[in-house]
């Protein structure tokens, strides 16, 4: 049946001029175009389709050239050779032959669509890649004068690619695959990179370019917009029957289209049974004659819904970050609301802990600290000779010795002891030494309520990463994974001196056993 009404539309029903066409011009014109006319007129000409005709007389005039010069305003709707006169024809070629050889001049808007037919119907050209970088290199030099054609070629370029089966990396920048590789982006957000999400965030939306809090506070927005964008895709995996991205961008379906629509087209390949994928997004099928795509439902451009989404992330951060210029959030749904809330607190909370972490060394001060250095080791510093007892000269020692050797019977001055040697002194008892573990980490102690210092989640997590149990229960009850490690290692920190948790979280190997008689099962 569809076969059938697309042989009555091309064979049958034709759109006729309003207006009389023009007289012809009585004078003789050249032969060419004579015998194209010749195909006007026949026994089958009023059977024959208006792309037939045009078709025909496209190849019999593909390589004619002419030096006529201009004919005047001409006005056509859906232009044919049929449709012109012998003036118009033959100053349409003459404007076409300046082309070919790279005089690109401004026309009359039917002629630059009369050119555009022909390539689209590979008249003029040797093959179908030959014919795209004709209309690619029309549009880039012609649009310079006249941009009225560039609605039209941004339709029949992509479906000229897919027609004629042409590299897929030909449309990679068209808005359609564009759209359809961002929207493929957010389907896997939960694996993506950070950078990769943002990037089709960007391209999906135009929230971000507009938003003065953006400009001002970029890295901080982008975190929490890819942290609720994980969240928000695993809460739709979990408990809806649609996923985010098929709420926000339609879900995947068949639609009937039309190639090269509003443009005089002739099938040439005559297309029956065909397919064509873009990519895993998007897929175009043909089946008797008939042309489906199988594609998301939201059209290029689409993105109102994730622009909602943006805007209120950006209003909740604005609250949340005390901005001068609120912004009314676009969406009121309470969960999505509630997750924001947190992602955004969440982020101010590690900024603010590793601001408290942050050491600072200020360089100016490095010169008074060394006066102060030099002042303190002068004022330490000892005489060399100021604590020992001066000893008498050699010579004086000689004289006290020969004067006791002529006075035998004098009084001799006591001899003194020798001096005790450290090795004869009794050895005190040694004191009792702590295990070199004990000395590097001391045991932990309660607080002052003979508790430990952690709060009970922070409790829990601390026994899970211990005796090996299962965590999932941190984001399932609303906290940050992060934030509790930060707070259990602020909390202990004065116990330790160190941190007892990194960064994947694993509690740190030294401290183990000490953590186990704080924190029991």
């Amino acid at each position: 049946m569809k076969a059938a009404a697309e042989w009555l539309y091309n064979t049958v029903f034709k759109e006729e001029p309003i207006q009389p066409r023009p007289p012809r011009s009585t004078g003789r014109a050249p032969a060419v175009i004579r015998a194209a006319r010749s195909l006007e007129t026949g026994v089958h000409q009023s059977w024959q389709s208006r792309e037939a005709l045009f078709m025909k007389q496209g190849k019999l005039l593909a390589n004619y050239e002419d030096d006529y010069g201009d004919c005047g305003s001409v006005t056509c709707y859906y232009p044919t050779y049929q449709a012109l006169t012998d003036r118009q024809l033959r100053s349409y070629f003459s404007w076409r032959t300046k082309l070919r050889r790279g005089d690109v001049r401004k026309t009359a808007l039917s002629f630059a669509f009369l050119y555009i037919y022909e390539l689209i119907n590979q008249i003029g050209v040797t093959d179908p890649m030959d014919g795209y970088h004709k209309l690619e290199h029309f549009r880039d030099a012609y649009s310079q004068a006249d941009v009225s054609i560039l609605p039209y070629l941004r339709r029949w370029m992509p479906d000229y690619v897919v027609y004629y089966g042409l590299d897929a990396e030909l449309l990679s920048d068209t808005p359609q695959v564009v759209q359809d590789r961002c929207v493929a982006v957010l389907e896997h957000v939960r694996e993506q990179e950070p950078a990769k999400i943002i990037w089709a965030v960007k391209q999906l939306s135009k929230w971000p370019g507009r938003s003065k809090f953006y400009g001002a506070y970029r890295e901080d927005m982008d975190q929490v917009t890819v942290r609720v964008l994980r969240r928000m895709s695993a809460h739709y995996a979990a408990r809806c029957k649609k996923t985010m991205v098929d709420q926000y961008f339609g879900s995947m379906g068949q639609s009937q289209v039309r190639l090269f629509d509003a443009a005089v087209f002739c099938n040439p390949l005559k297309r029956r049974s065909y397919e064509y994928a873009v990519d895993e997004q998007r897929v175009y099928d043909c089946k008797n004659g008939i042309w489906s795509v199988r594609a998301r439902t939201s059209p290029p451009g689409s993105g109102g819904k994730l622009d909602g989404l943006l805007k209120t992330i950006d209003s909740v951060m604005r609250r949340e970050f005390d901005y001068p210029h609120p912004v009314k959030p676009e969406l009121d749904t309470k969960w999505i609301l509630q997750l924001i809330q947190e992602e955004a607190r969440g982020l101010l909370s590690q900024k603010k802990a590793a601001e408290e972490k942050k050491i600072t060394i200020d360089y100016t001060q490095l010169a008074q600290i060394r006066r102060d250095a030099a002042a303190t080791q002068e004022k330490l510093a000892v005489e060399e000779d100021a604590d020992l007892p001066s000893r008498p000269a050699p010579w004086a020692l000689e004289q006290e010795q020969l004067t006791l050797a002529v006075q035998p019977d004098a009084d001799l001055p006591e001899e003194p002891a020798p001096p005790e040697r450290e090795q004869d002194r009794p050895t005190p008892p040694e004191a009792p030494q702590e295990p070199e573990q004990m000395r590097l980490f001391p045991a932990v102690q309660p607080d002052a309520a003979g508790e430990c210092p952690l709060d009970p989640a922070e409790h829990r997590l601390l026994q899970c990463l211990l005796y090996g149990g299962d965590t999932g229960w941190v984001q399932g009850e609303g906290h940050l994974l992060s934030v509790l490690v930060d707070g259990i290692n602020e909390k202990l920190y004065d116990t330790f001196a160190d941190c007892v948790l990194d960064d994947t979280p694993q509690v740190i190997e030294d401290y183990t056993d000490d953590l186990k008689e704080m924190v029991r099962p």
